[in-house]
């Protein structure tokens, strides 16, 4: 028989009870519907739509004031976390240079109350520690090791007796009583007295990276790389308001139509009149991936070449399966699952009894 009262272990429950302490405790995930997806042309930080759109490396659209203050407050953390790393790493080196200060003093101590013929802890005459090791070693080796006075020699005299005071500094200090008052002011921990707490690693964020960049495809953002989107919009006589729409077709811009922006210009066409005006037909057995670099691409608006002269691309040919100079918006799911999904997951623990 179960004497817990856990909504989990025991048969008396109901489902809806096991299914909200599943929901609240473990890794749970959703997939949204038409309603929770931002139209086309949204910007990705202010989720309104772009006022004078921008686009990065991978196709991600925002306000250029939203982008220009996004970068403006990475550049700051970044400036804000150097600062910090380098206060830290000059804490650490005072720390070290304190405490070497404090194994030489306690070295020359020791030395000058053994050449008085005391020892250094207890009062008594002792052997020294280095004319120790030395016999130590003398009586193992069987014969007697030639001394040589040399930088070598010095400095591995100094180590050893730097060595042997921060010993027995660190006997005094654990010999001290202290108490389990750990909640006191004067014995509350501190972080500076954990090395274990601080960042080992010198490995940080170099760069600003895009605010839209998924954990899997992180890419950097800075204002060389952002390109101005240049959208063609009609007004409606009626409602007076503007929709983005195709400069070949004439349609509007929406989720579906997964639109492609040149380069070089920032025109935006859809990905179907791209597809029919601007990549190589599939019917002369020639494919976009193998089409001749020689063949001048333009723009379909302002005839620009869509091919960098040097060869730099904004997006990667092998994911967006577009040729060099052709960069595909991100754009969210239209509701159906043969054409965009959007997931959200929320990680926790799992309950248990």
């Amino acid at each position: 028989m179960s004497h817990s009262k856990r909504n989990t272990s025991r048969f008396d429950f109901t489902s809806h009870e096991r299914a909200v302490a599943k929901a609240n405790w473990s890794s749970s995930s959703a997939r949204l519907n038409r309603d929770s997806y931002l139209p086309f042309g949204s910007c990705s930080l202010c989720l309104e739509t772009a006022r004078d759109p921008v686009a990065c490396s991978q196709g991600d659209i925002f306000c250029r004031e939203c982008s220009l203050a996004n970068l403006l407050a990475q550049k700051k953390e970044l400036k804000r976390a150097e600062k910090a790393r380098r206060h830290a790493s000059q804490e650490d080196a005072r720390a070290r240079v304190a405490k070497d200060s404090e194994d030489q003093q306690r070295a020359i101590r020791d030395f000058e109350l053994v050449q008085a013929g005391l020892a250094a802890s207890s009062g008594q005459a002792v052997k020294s520690g280095a004319a120790a090791a030395e016999t130590n070693e003398a009586s193992r080796a069987g014969t007697k090791r030639k001394f040589i006075l040399d930088e070598d020699e010095l400095a591995r005299i100094a180590k050893a007796d730097r060595a042997r005071a921060r010993t027995a500094i660190e006997s005094e200090k654990a010999a001290k009583p202290s108490l389990p008052s750990f909640w006191t002011p004067s014995l509350t921990p501190d972080v500076k007295d954990s090395s274990n707490l601080r960042p080992t690693s010198l490995e940080v964020k170099a760069v600003p990276i895009c605010p839209s960049s998924s954990d899997d495809s992180i890419h950097a953002l800075s204002m060389q790389s952002l390109v101005t989107v240049q959208f063609q919009e009609d007004e409606e006589k009626a409602t007076k308001t503007k929709t983005r729409s195709c400069p070949s077709c004439l349609k509007a811009l929406t989720n579906s139509s997964s639109p492609v922006m040149m380069q070089q210009c920032g025109h935006v066409m859809c990905f179907s009149c791209v597809k029919r005006l601007l990549l190589p037909s599939k019917a002369k057995g020639v494919s976009a991936a193998s089409s001749d670099p020689d063949v001048p691409l333009v723009c379909y608006v302002c005839e620009t070449p869509i091919r960098d002269k040097s060869g730099t691309q904004l997006q990667s040919a092998a994911k967006s399966s577009l040729p060099m100079g052709l960069v595909l918006l991100k754009s969210e799911g239209t509701g159906f699952s043969a054409r965009g999904s959007n997931k959200v997951n929320k990680s926790g623990v799992g309950y248990h009894c």
